[in-house]
């Protein structure tokens, strides 16, 4: 089973992410904003980017001073195997 999210306002390594997300019926949410910046996705009380760019540590800060604990994957470390594994680790 496929589930979908707008492919013109995501990459094809969020889009995977969500798949998996929702095929292990894992509560989240996606794109969610945090005292005005988006976080791509929040599982539990982690905030978890997923880019192709350098961590923004102002963004980190500010979530970690509300509770969050950020992870920031890399587009090229998500696959299956890897988010399979984050998600048991955080679990």
């Amino acid at each position: 089973m496929r589930f979908n999210i707008d492919k013109k306002k995501s990459t094809k390594p969020e889009r995977l992410f969500y798949e998996v997300l929702k095929e292990l019926h894992i509560p989240f949410k996606h794109r969610w904003i945090i005292e005005g910046r988006e976080v791509d996705f929040i599982v539990g009380n982690y905030a978890i980017e997923i880019d192709g760019h350098e961590q923004d540590t102002n963004k980190n800060e500010l979530l970690a001073s509300i509770g969050y604990i950020p992870i920031h994957l890399h587009n090229s470390e998500i696959n299956r195997t890897n988010i399979i594994n984050l998600l048991k680790q955080i679990k």
